[in-house]
């Protein structure tokens, strides 16, 4: 008959029982009584790294304390023997207690009348770290039962890990990792055994141990434990003499506080992470941050407080410097402010990407030639940046004395294109200072009419670099050694790209200090300045080996001055970060990507050339993208052989001809130099009596635009918002008479502006030549009600 007595008076079985319930109890402990997780209990700050693993800068823990979690892979080897040998020797030979610790304790303690010896472990010691408590048998027992939670829950190296960084070392320091700097200014990994001794030591009295307050106490302990490892056999008499006559640190350090602009704003995109391994370079940092500070203070007389510079590694996006301003502790002028990511309008520094889009998109080459005369976009009618008009200009000539006229008539055409103007561009390039509609800024985006960040404009130029390839910029390392550029977003051709680093490294402002000249042939840069509106920005931009340079020169305050311009102060700290740093490697966009080609061009037109062109050159073109059609300027035309006028089949007769090269220029530019004095190559009139209206096009209104729409604003006189009237004329044409709604305005020359008074409603306007030709368009004006 079954009896739970009889089973239970069987001796086997109560231990077995006892076994089973001290195991229930102890999983019950682990599931609704854990332990604290000391990480959770005592949070870290954050150290911020460079790329080699140095520190940079350590932020405070949010209790103050200089509390930072390394990896015991940071920690050299020999403090992690002196710690172990000097806290706990049978550290990996127990479960969180030492039985023969505590007996010998309890023995000591009971003879002594009170606690005088706790028996902790390493793992009771971290417990008591977690969960400060008073020396009692109570709280001895408490951090007892913890340690063997503990050493079920985390590995031994878990345990050795989290008392390492956890060490009291006086003040509001703890941990190996910040007391490391603090006393030696190296990281822990660097330790000697002298330096792993001392601070094996102090943790056990942080005050009585402070090698800087009480250093013959301090001294005396670290050779304490230099004997005991000498005679435990752990070092040798040599090691053990360099300890005994190596000297203690006679002060506490400052922290190493590098890039303190990079740091903190790494801090705030990345928070949660104890530790920050970034992508810097803290020695081209601390050379960059150097450069500028000096640059700076000689520019102080001119009015010019700031500077800021970023350098990239193009081949991956990752930040190697970031300068912030010229020094961080300026509060006058601000110095705190990150100028590398403060928006501010870049000047001309974007007219590069509306040049390569236009080559993109089949709309020019670099031989090409390009219309510079005043022109009018509705109501906006944009100057150079000297005030002069060339008539016709080389593209690759336009982007390098960077002009204005030519930049912004490509960004207009550029909007009627698929895929959109420089705008859609630079929000599809993640530029995220570009946040509002294009409408807002209109055409003066290209001039500067936007913002941009000085990070954000050399990413732009790393695009460039990589052939046309985005890439996000990056403060922490990709999850790969080296990110190919391959891996990319493709956002402009690799052609185009190159053509354009190509002409950038002939920019040559006429303002440009003769050295600059020089620096920029030597090492080839394709580099770009920009001078915001009002003086209050300069900028220079460029391509040096592998890298993306980027300088920003002003006043954090807005305030501008004469001498804040692109050329003159931020050209020669561009060339200076190049120089010092070494920057001038060998570039990878040297190398002509398979989808350019040359052919044979007129030298005149840059056009291919029609077998009219008396000189001709070679000129690179994008196969299947570049317009390929032949030299419109070189024509040859029929001449009556006794007038010398031009004929054609309607007006020839069986009289002598004969026939010329001549050159016929665009109704444009050929209007404005006709205008303007400038002389080009005549071209004999038409023969009078001829039935036809004469050789040329019909004349085209160029302002204002096409079924455009005029607001009339209140309190602003009429003949303040008159709207400009030009058209373009054949090169034949000696009259233009102008008209709205039928009724005649004006006469006046090819390439001269009329001005019309506005008045409500929809009006036609329409431009007659002297040979009968016309042409007309319509506008709507609207009231100010």
């Amino acid at each position: 008959m079954f009896s739970p007595k009889r089973i239970w008076q069987k001796r086997w079985l109560r231990p077995v029982v006892l076994l089973a319930a001290v195991w229930l109890i102890w999983m019950a402990g682990l599931k609704y009584a854990p332990p604290p997780d000391p990480y959770q209990v005592r949070p870290s700050g954050v150290r911020v790294l460079d790329r080699q693993g140095m520190l940079l800068r350590g932020f405070l823990s949010p209790d103050q304390k200089r509390r930072w979690q390394l990896q015991l892979s940071e920690i050299s080897p020999e403090l992690i023997q002196a710690v172990l040998h000097h806290e706990d020797r049978w550290f990996h030979r127990h479960r969180g207690v030492n039985p023969l610790a505590v007996l010998r304790a309890f023995y000591g303690n009971l003879r002594a009348g009170k606690v005088t010896s706790g028996a902790s472990t390493l793992t009771m010691q971290l417990a008591r770290l977690t969960e400060p408590k008073p020396r009692t048998w109570s709280a001895k027992i408490h951090q007892a039962w913890r340690a063997l939670q503990y050493e079920s829950l985390y590995s031994k190296d878990e345990i050795l890990i989290r008392y390492l960084n956890l060490a009291p070392y006086g003040g509001n320091l703890e941990g190996v990792g910040a007391a490391s700097w603090a006393l030696f200014q190296k990281p822990a990994a660097e330790l000697s055994w002298s330096e792993a001794c001392l601070l094996a030591v102090i943790p056990q009295s942080p005050n009585g141990h402070n090698p800087v307050r009480n250093p013959q106490e301090a001294g005396l302990a670290r050779d304490n434990l230099a004997q005991s490892l000498l005679v435990d056999g752990l070092v040798d008499r040599v090691i053990h003499q360099e300890i005994l006559t190596s000297p203690l640190p006679e002060k506490w350090y400052k922290m190493p506080f590098k890039a303190p602009h990079f740091t903190r704003w790494t801090l705030q995109r990345h928070p949660g992470q104890p530790t920050l391994k970034t992508t810097l370079d803290a020695r081209m940092q601390d050379r960059s941050q150097r450069i500028i500070s000096d640059r700076i203070r000689q520019l102080r007389t001119l009015g010019i407080t700031q500077g800021a510079a970023v350098i990239l590694d193009s081949r991956t996006g990752e930040i190697r410097a970031m300068v912030g301003s010229a020094h961080f502790s300026d509060l006058k002028n601000q110095g705190k402010v990150n100028g590398a990511i403060a928006p501010r309008s870049p000047g001309s520094t974007l007219k590069p990407f509306v040049y390569a889009l236009a080559m993109d998109r089949g709309l020019t080459t670099s031989d090409a030639l390009l219309e510079d005369v005043p022109r009018w976009f509705a109501d906006y009618s944009p100057k150079n940046y000297d005030g002069t008009f060339s008539g016709f200009v080389k593209t690759s000539s336009a982007l390098q004395k960077s002009l204005n006229v030519p930049a912004v008539a490509l960004a207009a055409e550029l909007e009627h294109t698929q895929g959109g103007g420089l705008h859609q561009f630079l929000v599809d390039s993640h530029i995220a200072s570009v946040n509002k509609p294009s409408g807002h800024y209109g055409l003066t985006l290209v001039l500067g009419g936007g913002e941009i960040t000085l990070l954000e404009l050399a990413s732009l130029y790393g695009m460039l670099a990589r052939q046309g390839l985005w890439l996000p910029t990056r403060d922490l390392p990709a999850g790969t050694d080296n990110m190919l550029a391959a891996k990319g977003r493709r956002m402009l051709g690799a052609g185009a790209s190159w053509m354009i680093m190509n002409e950038l490294t002939g920019v040559n402002r006429p303002d440009e200090e003769i050295k600059w000249q020089g620096t920029s042939d030597r090492f080839e840069v394709p580099w770009k300045t920009g001078t915001s509106y009002g003086h209050r920005d300069a900028w220079s931009v460029g391509i040096a080996g592998p890298w993306v340079v980027a300088v920003w020169v002003g006043n954090f305050s807005g305030e501008g001055s004469p001498h804040l311009s692109g050329a003159e102060v931020a050209a020669p700290l561009f060339f200076d970060l190049i120089e010092e740093l070494n920057l001038n490697e060998k570039s990878q966009w040297k190398r002509r990507p398979e989808t350019v080609s040359e052919h044979q061009i007129c030298a005149l037109s840059g056009m291919r050339t029609n077998g009219l062109c008396e000189q001709t050159t070679q000129g690179y073109y994008l196969p299947g993208i570049s317009p390929e059609t032949p030299c419109s300027i070189h024509r040859r035309i029929e001449l009556h052989g006794t007038t010398g006028q031009t004929v054609c089949s309607r007006c020839r007769s069986d009289e002598p001809s004969r026939y010329e090269t001549v050159e016929w220029w665009p109704a444009l530019g050929a209007s404005y130099m006709a205008a303007s004095g400038l002389t080009l190559p005549a071209i004999p009139e038409h023969k009078q009596d001829c039935p036809a209206f004469g050789m040329g096009s019909a004349p085209t209104i160029t302002s204002p635009q096409r079924d455009s729409e005029y607001f009339l604003r209140p309190a602003v006189p009429l003949h303040d918002q008159s709207i400009a009237l030009q058209a373009t004329s054949s090169s034949g044409t000696t009259q233009l008479w102008w008209f709205v709604d039928g009724s005649l305005l004006r006469k006046v020359k090819p390439g001269e502006t009329v001005f019309y008074t506005p008045s409500v409603g929809r009006h036609q306007f329409t431009v007659l030549d002297n040979s009968g030709r016309s042409g007309s368009l319509s506008v709507r004006i609207h009231g100010n009600d």
